[in-house]
């Protein structure tokens, strides 16, 4: 069987879904939205699909077949055209509604594959094991001899954090989010189709039916702009419902294979979740030292009921009575203690369960916790999460004495795990905030006092260090009450007062950090260190964050004179000589083009690591990597292993982008996937070259290797520059060829666009930037100046393209960068984009500039497939290439549907969105624009959803 036939086979139960749901869609449509929306969305769909034929059809085609082709695709253009400009705004409106259900539906089935898939696997009687998987990565430690002892050292030193952002928060609602999730359940019901009866399977089918219709009247668009703790609500929301019970089974699975092969090593809790959401105060007003403690009482509030629910089927399972069981002495004194404190409930037990300790002891608990809930009886509540794990291990010590090993592996070894790993607060928070308003905050305070007349804001870096360094010194606290002071200086001042209090309140570890964003220079950390001062904080860590090229190239010169700072190296001891250091994949590409932001990356990590080194201080890398590729998304497993070698040694931080939860956390089997291909890559790339047989398992690049990066680099970052920052007028071209104006009355987050109120590409957020390209089908900032970059480096000497070649085949860095480049090339289309700039009003930007994109596009798909070989894009990639093929004809109507009512809105002035009252004496025009601005919205969720991005 060829592997084109294996795939087909493989893939035959995801069609199958597909054209089921896509059957119950269809009825739905007839339903609600009559034959004529129907016959729209046939007409759109057949005629689509059949241009994307014709546009794969003209790679071999010869110059007379080309032709004929072109004539087609100009006839097939013309027809879509006028089916969507002849819709009335209603049946727009449901036609688009329509291709984006159908969208959330297709993702759907996608996911419950990869699950399916996963299983299939994993009941194949293939000998080797799922690439990224837990079971390889032990076939990898056997494969290399390593050692139990070997690998118990890579275990306790490895350290990781998923960190959930809330920017941009999920397009998607959550009321879309929960039906996706009963529809991939029944999918799992459909799989075992055999063994339903004809009235289980009538049942079936009306669930799905039930389903498909309540997706069609929930409307796909927020009507109010959610508020910061809706976002917190969202995360609890994966928190609860997957995360709660799939981390501590991923550890459970982690602790069987690893008995299998190397019996008594232990699995310590090294993989963590947190959160900015609610931390994350950079550029969002709303967020404030008031929405941080809010969000860890709601954390608080749903981990201690998840707690009280597990012990509750806990107790009602350990039904064994004392006429069969001893008990070790010290749960006899811990129950007795109990008793004691809790004489009314220990009676309201009764005597039944007297006789049965383990009932009793799990009842004791859960009042405890119902007590801690309520924060009030201080000799019943627990104090601390460890208090709770004490008493739990108190009653798995007693039936490991007892013989009953089996029991402490099942649901009271889960609990336990979950209490390690959530504590009383679920996930710890990160604070974050931009370097400038700790700077104006210091200088107000300053002048308040009297200590300083000039503005310190304004201050060179020499003379910001002197008095930073006699602030430090001066052991008085120079915030007092009464100070007149701006409600700026003091958010930031409540903001240290608020982490105090939550680390007070909660434990050390509920605040992990502290992030500067835009870190410059090192007054930048020590300004921080002086408001911790302020606070009482001694040893909360300093995290700054590197965003742009050159600070990325500055950022070893500025930690080096903060290690040999002595002020901020005394500070570092007490965080155990540890420095976590951010560095942002989002911005450095806005600023430098994607390929600059990823060799500069590369090489600041290098260079962070030999600083470490040479100062004895233990460096661990937050990767702030986005969901699209543009924003250093991409496969993560493979992101890890293309990380310089000796950079990770088993610590890791990686942001997870609110985008990106409902695709990796959204189901239970595929949360666990994707937190075993990060454990995966991390261990891999961990365990000690000594320790290697396998070569090239740590490829390090060459000399020459790392000097053709920095050529492709600086000739990329070039090309990237003079045409989106040194051309006056790409500014226009951008705001009239994208929807980047309409996407800020999108409600999908708390945070606005812009970081200041200027009108520049260097005020505007990297999320919003690559989510407006991402729309227009263009996917710029993904790709551009690399085909321009690589063309230039081998017609200089045409051998390099083998170079080129040998480079992708065995240095995983590049291999990841160009793989991460055929997709985002394949999800761009030239010739949508082509209707976007037709939106640009002067004719001869438009042209320049969109002749200048796509010439660098075609250039950048030519040299990619010619270097990673295949006639196509992701020729290496059989199933992404599949995926996004059957995505693309179904994501094009709404692309021509978004043009079409942009070109309209824009007419009329614009969007305009109004309350009920408002709007019950708005013009005609004005309920229009409403109208057309609803509907450009619906086509930005559906084009999100279509692409599986938003930025």
């Amino acid at each position: 069987m060829s592997d084109h036939e294996s795939r087909r086979e493989i893939d035959a139960p995801l069609r199958a879904d597909i054209r089921t749901l896509g059957n119950a869609l269809g009825e739905a449509i007839q339903r609600y939205g009559g034959p004529e929306v129907f016959n729209t969305v046939e007409g759109l769909r057949q005629r689509c699909k059949r241009l994307r034929e014709c546009t794969e059809r003209q790679v071999d085609a010869t110059p007379e077949e080309q032709a004929r082709i072109e004539a087609e695709i100009r006839r097939l253009d013309e027809e879509i055209t006028d089916l969507v400009n002849g819709c009335s705004l209603e049946r727009a409106i449901d036609v688009i509604r329509a291709f984006t259900i159908y969208f959330h539906l297709v993702n759907t089935a996608e996911q419950y594959h990869r699950i399916r898939r996963r299983r299939a696997h994993e009941l194949s009687e293939q000998s080797t094991p799922q690439r990224g998987s837990l079971s390889a990565l032990i076939d990898f430690f056997k494969q290399n001899n390593l050692s139990a002892e070997a690998v118990q050292q890579l275990l306790n030193e490895m350290s990781i954090d998923l960190v959930f952002t809330a920017h941009p928060t999920e397009a998607t609602r959550r009321s879309l989010i929960t039906k996706s999730s009963q529809i991939a359940h029944l999918l799992e019901i459909q799989d075992q189709q055999k063994t339903m009866t004809p009235r289980e399977h009538s049942r079936w089918q009306q669930q799905l039916e039930g389903t498909i219709d309540l997706l069609w009247r929930t409307d796909a668009v927020r009507r109010v702009r959610p508020q910061p703790i809706d976002e917190v609500k969202m995360g609890i929301y994966y928190l609860d419902e997957i995360l709660f019970d799939a981390l501590p089974d991923l550890y459970s699975e982690f602790e069987e294979l690893l008995q299998q092969s190397y019996p008594g090593v232990t699995v310590p809790s090294f993989l963590r979740l947190g959160s900015w959401i609610g931390g994350d105060q950079d550029g969002n007003p709303y967020v404030s030292a008031t929405t941080m403690h809010t969000a860890l009482r709601l954390q608080r509030e749903h981990i201690i009921e998840q707690y009280r629910t597990s012990i509750e089927k806990l107790a009602a399972e350990f039904s064994q009575s004392l006429s069969y069981v001893r008990i070790t002495p010290e749960l006899q004194q811990s129950l007795d203690y109990d008793a004691q404190c809790m004489p009314d409930y220990d009676h309201e037990l009764g005597p039944q369960t007297a006789l049965e300790p383990y009932r009793r002891k799990l009842s004791f608990i859960w009042k405890r916790l119902g007590a801690t809930l309520d924060r009030h009886n201080g000799n019943v509540a627990y104090q601390t999460a460890e208090e709770l794990h004490r008493d739990l291990l108190l009653v798995r010590d007693s039936l490991r004495e007892n013989g009953e090993e089996a029991l402490t592996r099942g649901r009271l070894g889960r609990l336990l795990r979950q209490v390690e790993l959530f504590g009383f607060y679920f996930v710890a928070l990160d604070v974050r905030q931009h370097s400038e308003r700790h700077a104006r905050a210091l200088a107000e305070l300053l002048q308040v006092t009297g200590l300083c007349e000039q503005d310190y804001s304004q201050l060179e870096e020499a003379e910001r260090l002197r008095i930073l360094e006699m602030l430090l010194r001066d052991p008085r606290i120079l915030t007092r009450p009464g100070l007149q002071l701006s409600e700026d200086t003091w958010h930031i001042l409540r903001t240290f007062q608020g982490v105090k209090q939550a680390r007070d309140e909660y434990g050390k570890r509920v605040i992990t950090c502290y992030i500067i964003s835009m870190s410059h220079s090192l007054s930048d950390l020590l300004e921080v260190q002086f408001f911790c001062k302020e606070a009482g904080i001694d040893d909360l860590p300093i995290v700054p964050l590197f965003e742009t090229i050159d600070d990325l190239h500055a950022c070893t010169q500025i930690l080096e004179q903060a290690f040999t700072h002595p002020n901020y190296r005394a500070y570092l001891r007490n965080c155990q000589d540890q420095q976590q250091v951010m560095l942002g994949y989002s911005d450095s590409s806005k600023d430098g083009g994607i390929l600059t932001s990823g060799w500069e990356l590369y090489e600041a990590q290098l260079r962070l690591t030999e600083l470490g080194k040479r100062h004895q201080i233990g460096i661990t890398m937050f990767h702030g990597r986005g969901g699209a590729i543009g924003r250093g998304g991409g496969p993560i497993y493979e992101a890890i292993l293309g990380q310089p070698p000796g950079t990770i040694h088993g610590r890791l931080r990686i942001t997870e982008q609110g985008e990106m939860l409902s695709f990796k956390y959204g189901l239970y089997e595929i949360a666990i996937r994707n937190m075993e291909l990060v454990i995966a890559g991390v261990a891999r790339s961990s365990i000690p070259d000594e320790h290697i047989i396998e070569t090239q398992v740590h490829p390090r690049a060459t000399e020459e290797w790392r000097n053709t990066m920095q050529l492709l680099s600086a000739n990329a970052h070039k090309r990237y520059r003079d045409l989106i920052y040194n051309d006056p007028s790409f500014l226009s071209f951008f705001e009239q060829a994208t929807p980047i104006l309409e996407i800020g009355w999108l409600n999908i987050g708390s945070r606005p666009a812009r970081r200041t109120r200027g009108n520049t590409i260097e005020d505007l957020r990297a999320i919003p930037w690559v989510f407006s390209w991402m729309q227009s089908r263009y996917v710029l900032p993904s790709w551009y100046g690399v085909g321009g970059a690589l063309e230039e480096f081998i017609s200089q000497q045409p051998q390099r393209l083998g170079l080129l070649q040998q480079m992708y085949r065995q240095w995983p860095f590049f291999r990841a960068f160009l793989d991460n480049l055929q997709m985002t090339l394949s999800k761009a289309d030239m010739h949508i984009a082509q209707h976007y700039a037709s939106l640009v009003k002067d004719p001869a930007l438009r042209d320049r500039i969109s002749h200048t994109i796509q010439e660098e596009y075609e250039r950048t798909r030519s040299l990619v497939c010619q270097i990673v070989g295949g006639k196509e894009l992701l020729d290496t990639a059989p199933v992404l290439q599949q995926s996004i093929k059957r995505r693309n004809p179904y994501v094009d109507p709404m692309s021509y549907f978004q043009v079409a009512l942009l070109r309209r809105l824009r007419e009329l002035g614009g969007p305009l969105m109004l309350d009920r009252e408002a709007e019950a004496t708005a013009s005609t025009e004005e309920k229009e624009r409403m109208r057309l601005t609803y509907a450009v919205l619906l086509t930005i969720n559906g084009v999100a959803a279509g692409l599986r991005n938003t930025g």
